[in-house]
């Protein structure tokens, strides 16, 4: 394998899938548009809802049919995605366009970290993963912040023109795929190709078992899924509801580029930081990453513009550092034949999560007036959620 290419054609993807010029401004044209903060986190519900349920059967598939096809169909949905939610007329079709990003969000999620760990380990630098990691992330967060600048141009791209330009960068980002290479570091995935039609059920029974067999040997990956599921939450919530609550203060739709460009420098600092970072116990790591990222997510809630945009920072800083680790944990505990598999895993538990929380901080938020009312609450349940973590270092 040439690694530099694989690298290369990595990177190159995460740039443009990394713009997402869209998420800068979503809530805000939706609600410009006459939806409720209810109805918004509705279709943000219906996203994790299709997570839920495509999350493992898409890492299955990764693992039956081979990490580069599955990366190819699902950048061909999100192009899909973009284009239906740019004529979206009503409700429907908006939760139908989020359901199907969320599909090709789940072809992805497990099968991009399967196919970066696994194409290190096939040239023995495996070793090297949270670096690697940690600049494909910096360039996605880079991308992402340079993105949220597209906010500026609110007046002139509308709803329309934000998603027709999405799915613009999306198309290049899934070419990029075709030009990856399969990494094959196991007998079972080097016989992919001769595989048929006819060995799918059986491999698929096969992959079940292995899987649960997995997960039942090694209970320090099921507490790492746990642990980056419930950590996780207010990662997007902070800076979904951190967009309305700026509204609510007064500022306009054209300076709501800002929480995402700073957030996504938050995000490097992160990795810089977790690149330099040891943790000797997992478990006291987790308490700090869950107390300082629950402050920073109640703070979001509660504090003036300026203070919320800084708490955010903590929030998305704070969830890299810690889910960069959990990712490199995760991997090393977990078999190459299951692991887009498992890492789907991973994320099925955020969206289950998720599922319940995106409608109920909405409602809260809408109960209360205060788009911020949510996040307190949240933020207060993950620092728990710590805590808990720490009484059972105690013992």
């Amino acid at each position: 394998m040439n690694i530099k290419k694989q690298l290369g054609c990595v990177y190159i993807s995460s740039f443009f899938s990394g713009l997402r010029i869209s998420d800068a401004v979503w809530v805000a044209l939706l609600a410009a548009r006459g939806f409720s903060l209810w109805e918004i986190g509705l279709a943000e519900s219906v996203y994790h809802v299709v997570s839920l349920l495509c999350e493992v059967p898409s890492g299955m598939a990764a693992d039956l049919l081979g990490r580069k096809k599955t990366l190819v169909f699902g950048g061909m949905l999100v192009v899909l995605a973009n284009l239906m939610m740019a004529f979206a007329p009503s409700l429907f079709f908006i939760c139908f366009s989020m359901g199907l990003n969320a599909l090709a969000a789940t072809m992805f999620s497990g099968t991009s970290t399967a196919l970066l760990y696994d194409s290190l380990k096939q040239v023995d630098r495996s070793g090297d993963y949270i670096k690697i990691s940690a600049n494909d992330s910096q360039i996605s967060m880079a991308a992402n912040a340079l993105g949220s600048l597209a906010s500026t141009l609110e007046q002139f791209l509308h709803f329309t023109g934000f998603y027709l330009l999405s799915a613009l960068f999306e198309g290049i980002s899934a070419f990029s795929f075709l030009l990856m290479e399969e990494p094959i570091v196991t007998e079972a995935q080097a016989e992919r190709e001769q595989q048929t039609f006819r060995d799918l059920p059986r491999l698929f029974r096969q992959l079940v078992r292995d899987s649960l067999h997995a997960l039942r040997t090694c209970p320090l990956a099921v507490k790492l899924i746990l642990s980056s599921a419930v950590i996780s939450i207010p990662s997007y919530l902070t800076k979904m509801f951190l967009q309305q609550r700026l509204i609510e203060l007064g500022w306009p739709t054209s300076l709501l580029f800002v929480p995402l460009l700073l957030g996504g420098v938050a995000c490097v600092i992160g990795t810089e930081i977790a690149r330099r970072l040891k943790p000797h116990s997992f478990r006291y790591f987790y308490t700090a990453c869950a107390l300082l990222c629950g402050l920073g997510t109640l703070l979001v809630g509660i504090a003036p513009a300026w203070g919320s945009l800084c708490s955010m920072m903590l929030v998305q800083g704070v969830l890299e550092v810690y889910l960069l680790h959990e990712s490199q944990k995760l991997n090393d505990n977990i078999p190459s034949d299951q692991r887009a598999t498992l890492i789907s895993v991973d994320s099925m538990a955020y969206s289950l999560l998720m599922i319940p929380a995106s409608p109920f901080i909405g409602w809260v938020g809408d109960l209360s007036g205060q788009a911020g009312a949510g996040l307190i609450l949240l933020g207060a349940l993950v620092a728990l959620s710590g805590l808990a973590a720490l009484k059972k270092c105690i013992r």
